[in-house]
């Protein structure tokens, strides 16, 4: 009589023989397999039972991550330190010479936008951790717009413009390279309404102005079976070309665009908002707005024009 131990043994050498059998190509599978345990059943999900839990932010996670945020900036910024850059680069600004202004005009504007920085960083120089708050970041965007001529004209009127001659400048500019491309429908400028020159991460230069036209009184009655046109109003985008501004009696601004918003939709800048994004982007590249603009300035789609698409907003140095 076999013990068991023996028995054992054999069924393990049987099992060794079957599986070195069945790893040869062809073999038949040997009957003593039946002695290996049999695999353990596939678990079966049940269609249904299971879901992912969303992840939602409430409002006490949203409170809770602020909180640590402060305590985590406020432990690591040296107050004294700070409010000795900002004393000390107020100083530097209150230094600088207005008498290098290019006009009279140019001096009162620096003037007035060097008093107002100074202004701020003394006010940031006296701040204490306890003055600190930190609130979350809220996104929003601005509206499509159907704007006539008139009702732009009407928003801006109680606006006081700081940069006249710019604005002047590029919109003539601007009409002029619009005019030069066609041979009937030619404009008179009617009013300069607004416009901003910023520069972006890479250095170049742009400008976008706002303005409204009538038609020129020589070609408003060309065709008699059609009625005068009404007054219009227009976007149109610039470039500062560095070698032309080196030239002497050159003009170094550049006509890149020049169209008319108020028969489609228009889009104020986001310069002043954190715009809510739902497109997809190319890297931070926001093609659908202008980033670099504050919202009374008008604009047609994205693709319509080329700086002031990066929504970060950090790269931009604004002239206005």
């Amino acid at each position: 009589m076999e013990t068991p131990a023996a028995l054992a043994g054999g069924a393990t050498a049987t099992d060794a023989s079957a599986l070195s059998s069945s790893s040869q190509p062809g073999a038949a599978m040997s009957s003593s397999t039946t002695l290996l345990a049999p695999a353990a059943p596939a678990r079966k999900r049940t269609p249904g039972r299971w879901r992912r839990i969303p992840r939602v932010r409430t409002p006490a996670m949203e409170a809770t991550r602020v909180a640590m945020q402060a305590v985590e900036v406020l432990g690591i910024v040296d107050f004294e330190k700070r409010n000795r850059w900002f004393l000390q680069k107020a100083d530097e600004m209150e230094a600088i010479d207005a008498n290098d202004c290019d006009s009279e005009e140019a001096k009162i504007t620096f003037l007035a936008a060097r008093a107002k920085e100074v202004a701020l960083y003394r006010k940031i120089a006296r701040t204490r951790p306890e003055d600190v708050v930190l609130r979350p970041i809220e996104l929003s965007d601005t509206q499509e717009e159907h704007l006539t001529a008139e009702e732009m004209e009407a928003q801006l009127a109680p606006r006081k413009v700081s940069h006249t001659s710019q604005v002047q400048h590029f919109a003539q500019l601007a009409l002029a390279y619009y005019n030069g491309r066609k041979t009937t429908h030619k404009f008179e400028l009617s009013k300069a309404l607004t416009s901003n020159c910023f520069s972006d991460a890479c250095g170049t230069t742009y400008a976008h102005v706002n303005f409204t036209a009538v038609p020129q009184k020589s070609h408003s009655n060309d065709d008699p079976d059609h009625a005068p046109m009404n007054k219009r109003l227009f976007f149109a985008e610039l470039m500062f070309v560095l070698d032309l501004g080196a030239q002497e009696d050159t003009e170094p601004m550049r006509v890149l665009h020049v169209s008319t918003i108020d028969d489609v939709p228009c889009y104020g800048g986001c310069h002043q908002i954190r715009r809510k994004i739902n497109h997809t982007m190319r890297g931070v590249m926001d093609y659908e707005r202008c980033h670099a603009c504050h919202g009374i300035l008008k604009h047609p789609k994205g693709d319509m024009f080329i700086g002031g698409h990066n929504s970060t907003r950090m790269p931009y140095y604004s002239a206005t």
